[in-house]
């Protein structure tokens, strides 16, 4: 026995004198596997292969009579009432949501400046279609196109979601890391016919709908540097793309004979997404005049974080931007307003704890919830003292943007936010189905976005 272990202690030690060689080997292999596999995706994308296909708009999806969506193509009225299905993080099963929203192609024809609470409640769900429609290019079998399908009972006629095709699989968001690219977004834009009803001159109405954060889409929440005009530097890249293709949308329609009306939706980061573009398209028009090719703008935004430092964010021509939030949700309180961020447009606020009425409201709203969800809803009106004591405690300690991306700033937020947040509690007052629930509940919501 002796001799077999004086045997064996050789062995042993050349095993863990190599130990090391074999760690870095299995290391350098894997990483080199890695960039072979992000340096092909890369390549894939450079020459648009190897990725899952644009689904085709099933125009037979229309509105029936009785307001159900069937396989019966059916002409779309101006005004009708359908469901739609979206997804929800704490939905069971296979995590579809089911609501009822209201559709009318007279809305886009109406005052932009004028808050229309039947197309805000429509614009959320729009919203969250554009988180839903990512399972289908991540896995086509398993998922179905939720936007496409949506839209197309809305009667939409023309839908592309070619932007998700490498903005959705784990490796586009790797690759992003990358190569520093996580300040895209994915989007849906779609163009639908209205219905003049009076014989008047064609109308296309142009809708972008932003999806939220998203893998490596997150880093650009906290990326506060700003462009020439105070914009915040995590969304503007995104906002130009979505802009820029808004307007060629807007020059075909114009190109065949059509009035434009453009409908920007988005929640979370595609909220502030949405918030930007709405603003540069305002801008646009106030330069150009009547050679724009768009005219009315309607912008509903949902828990969008602060898009910018401008000074003017508030002026009149932004009017037509309408911010919608949740006093208990954290995002749309950051950037703080302490160090000078703000949204442009009008901000408006969902019920809160305190207000006349409240208890009634919340139940509609979790009677709403559970009915859409099949779940009880979990977010905590409460959490409303809890986020504001956070950005109050945060802004008596960090006194800039500038500061907070110091090693003592981040470290000194963190500390505060992990201190005094449970970020699955109050994830809750944050989710796509929770602003559902309470539009389908309210008349509409009320000026002003408390302390911020």
């Amino acid at each position: 026995m002796d001799g077999w272990r004086s045997r064996r202690r050789p062995v042993f030690r050349r095993m863990f004198r190599r130990l090391p060689c074999a760690l870095l080997t299995l290391g350098l292999t894997a990483a080199l596997g890695s960039t072979g596999v992000l340096v092909t995706r890369h390549a894939q994308e450079l020459t648009g292969r190897g990725a899952v296909e644009q689904p085709g708009l099933d125009a037979a999806y229309a509105q029936a009579a009785d307001g159900s969506v069937s396989k019966v193509e059916t002409a779309h009225p101006a005004r009708f009432a359908t469901n739609l299905t979206y997804t929800s993080l704490d939905a069971p099963d296979d995590g579809s949501a089911v609501v009822r929203v209201t559709w009318d192609d007279t809305w886009f024809s109406a005052d932009e400046g004028v808050y229309n609470h039947e197309l805000a409640q429509t614009s959320s769900v729009l919203a969250a279609l554009a988180y839903a429609e990512s399972g289908y290019y991540q896995a086509r079998e398993n998922h179905p196109p939720y936007m496409e399908n949506a839209l197309a009972s809305l009667g939409f006629g023309e839908v592309s979601t070619e932007s998700y095709r490498y903005r959705s699989k784990v490796i586009d968001e790797v690759l992003d890391l990358a190569t520093g690219d996580a300040d895209g977004v994915a989007y849906t834009i779609a163009r639908k016919r209205l219905d003049s009803g009076n014989g008047g001159p064609a109308r296309d109405l142009i809708l972008v709908s932003a999806r939220g954060s998203y893998g490596s889409e997150w880093l650009s929440n906290l990326d506060l540097s700003r462009d020439e005009g105070g914009d915040h530097g995590g969304y503007v890249r995104a906002a130009r793309e979505i802009g820029a293709e808004v307007i060629s949308w807007a020059e075909e329609s114009k190109a065949l004979g059509a009035e434009v009306s453009v409908l920007l939706v988005g929640h979370s980061r595609g909220g502030a997404i949405a918030n930007l573009v709405g603003a540069q398209l305002d801008d646009c028009r106030a330069q150009t005049g009547a050679t724009a090719p768009f005219g009315s703008v309607y912008a509903y935004t949902f828990a969008a974080p602060a898009t910018t430092l401008a000074s003017d964010a508030r002026a009149e021509r932004y009017g037509n931007i309408f911010n919608i939030a949740n006093p208990s949700d954290l995002m749309p309180y950051l950037p703080l307003s302490a160090w000078g961020y703000e949204r442009y447009g009008v901000d408006l606020e969902l019920p809160s704890v305190g207000q006349t009425g409240f208890d009634r409201l919340e139940d509609e709203m979790r009677s709403a919830y559970r009915e859409s969800v099949g779940v009880e809803c979990a977010a905590d009106a409460a959490d409303v003292l809890v986020a504001r004591a956070a950005c109050d405690n945060i802004a008596a300690e960090v006194g800039s943007a500038e500061e907070l991306v110091t090693p003592v700033g981040a470290l000194t937020a963190f500390r505060l936010l992990a201190t005094n947040v449970d970020p699955v509690r109050i994830l809750y007052s944050h989710y796509p189905s929770t602003y559902i629930a309470w539009m389908s509940a309210i008349d509409e919501p009320q000026m002003g976005m408390g302390a911020n």
